[in-house]
Order: structure tokens, then sequence, then C-alpha cells
């Protein structure tokens, strides 16, 4: 594993946990647009499909 690799993990951990804004997650990581930053963690089929039910259902106040 390497140093960037496990960067991406931990800001793909920190989105998941839902505790931290997209602008937090952005100055931790230095993207400076959310298209860049969106593209940067990565997110599986399952995972994606997750945020769509939490939308949809309203169970998340903010998910992106």
């Amino acid at each position: 594993m390497t140093s960037h690799t496990a960067r991406r993990t931990g800001i793909t951990n920190m989105y998941l946990s839902h505790k931290y804004t997209i602008l937090q997650m952005m100055h931790v990581s230095g993207h400076k647009t959310q298209k860049t930053f969106m593209d940067y963690i990565k997110l599986s089929s399952d995972e994606i499909a997750d945020e769509i039910d939490a939308i949809v259902n309203g169970a998340k106040e903010e998910v992106f």
C-alpha cells in the first residue's frame, strides 16, 4: 500500500462517515472543486446505491 492509497482510503472513509461536509473534506484532501473531489474518492456500486437510497428515503439531511 502506498501513502497515496492510504490517503485516498482515509478521505473515502471520511466521506462515508457522514460526519464532515464536502468542503471540510476538500480542505483536508486539497481538492479545489467538488467534481475533482468526487472523482478522487472511491465508492463501490453498493455504496453509491446506499447514497441514492438515503436521498430518496430522506434518511440523511446532507449526503453530498
